[in-house]
């Protein structure tokens, strides 16, 4: 080996390393082992899953507490609070388990859902789902469609603090009632503009069988759903034999005791979704509307540069036009995502597992370690989690139980 060096001009140390295998990674030793890293974005996956996920100054918080915890101190690190340096290499080195991404805020109502509501709901949905065919499922919710497209990226010069577009926009909106079949079958949109009169020149131009409908307040109220009933799901039921579910939102706007009366005639039968889980258990919530607005926004983006330009708002002898586009744009993945949203809720298969999964807590795992390293993460994750949840005075004791 020393005569090989020599000959090529190579360091000894260099053709050892290369002929044992043994090879240094590059650059400056981890502070943290490759275990406790991989334990650590455990317990980032379950603050997530908690509904208090971890933004990176968290994380920075998390590694400083740990390292304090066990008496580590890392040099480079000032008074052991890594800086966004080893944020953005730990990413790097866990991007297939763990990324950074833009998170939506649930009101508390939302999050105190509980598996016990949830259980008492599947097993009233499984009495009320017996013997009753895919087609006969029908899911309904209200939504609305923004006058506002959103923001893009745009090219502009670099420095540029505040680059803006010319764009009219307004925070108007319009509502729109959708209605899908566990089967993929999407039934035909209902409008309801705010107005007190509706013009014909609202109504032409639009989806295939659409219906339109005014309010003062432009949104629906109990004539306005039973209007729809009356016009959409009853007409689509109609050469439907059996029994027929209509499974929606618990909304006194929703209900009379005629719409009832009418629908027991019918043989069609009302299946409420439990409050504050529509985020959870409705399949249009869960898998129809975010790509169905996605395509709006894109739509009303291209109109307002275009025929558009001069208009705040959408004009309401426009909107059948523009909502015509919309779903001829998602035409093409929309039966899948129909299908997709009814089996991510567990109702069709029927599976409650589906939904008690996505609760925070339900992959509760049992201690089945007690090494300090990991002891000490624990304790650091959930005094973070305490304070998140019920404030830096709160006293009281978390305790978390791993599962085998």
């Amino acid at each position: 080996m020393k005569e090989v060096a020599q000959k090529f001009g190579l360091s000894k140390s260099v053709l050892h390393r290369h002929i044992s295998k043994v090879m240094r990674p590059h650059g400056a030793p981890r502070a943290l082992k490759p275990e406790t890293e991989d334990y650590i974005i455990q317990y980032i996956n379950i603050c997530s899953e908690w509904g208090y996920p971890l933004d990176t100054y968290d994380f920075r918080l998390l590694i400083k507490g740990y390292l304090d915890r066990v008496g580590i101190e890392v040099k480079r690190f000032k008074d052991n609070m890594p800086g966004p340096d080893f944020v953005e290499s730990f990413l790097r080195r866990h991007k297939e388990v763990i990324s950074k991404r833009i998170s939506q805020n649930i009101k508390r109502a939302r999050a105190a859902i509980s598996p016990e509501v949830i259980e008492q709901y599947f097993k009233q949905l499984e009495i009320s789902m017996t013997g009753v065919p895919l087609g006969n499922i029908v899911n309904y919710d209200e939504t609305n469609l923004s006058d506002d497209p959103g923001k893009k990226n745009i090219l502009t010069k670099r420095g540029v603090k505040y680059p803006e577009r010319v764009m009219n926009h307004s925070k108007s909106s319009t509502s729109i009632m959708i209605a899908a079949a566990a089967d993929g079958t999407l039934l035909p949109s209902y409008v309801v503009y705010k107005a007190v009169r509706l013009y014909d020149t609202w109504t032409k131009n639009g989806p295939y069988k659409c219906r339109y409908n005014r309010t003062t307040s432009g949104w629906f109220n109990s004539n306005a759903f039973e209007d729809w009933v009356d016009t959409v799901a009853l007409p689509y039921f109609e050469d439907k034999p059996g029994k027929k579910l209509l499974i929606g939102d618990n909304l006194s706007s929703h209900l009379s005791i005629n719409l009832i009366c009418k629908c027991k005639e019918k043989d069609i039968y009302f299946v409420f979704l439990p409050a504050n889980s529509t985020h959870l258990t409705q399949p249009l919530d869960v898998t129809f509307f975010r790509p169905m607005k996605t395509a709006w926004r894109d739509i009303l983006f291209n109109w307002k540069k275009s025929d558009g330009r001069s208009q705040s708002s959408v004009p309401k002898n426009w909107f059948p036009q523009l909502l015509k586009k919309l779903f001829q744009r998602i035409e093409k993945n929309q039966k899948n995502n129909i299908i997709a949203g009814f089996a991510k809720t567990g109702i069709s298969p029927l599976n409650k597992e589906k939904v008690l999964e996505r609760l925070p807590g339900n992959n509760i795992r049992n201690e089945t370690t007690i090494e300090d390293e990991k002891k000490s993460i624990d304790e650091t994750v959930l005094k973070l989690l305490s304070d998140m949840r019920y404030g830096k005075e709160s006293t009281g004791n978390i305790k978390y139980v791993m599962k085998k």
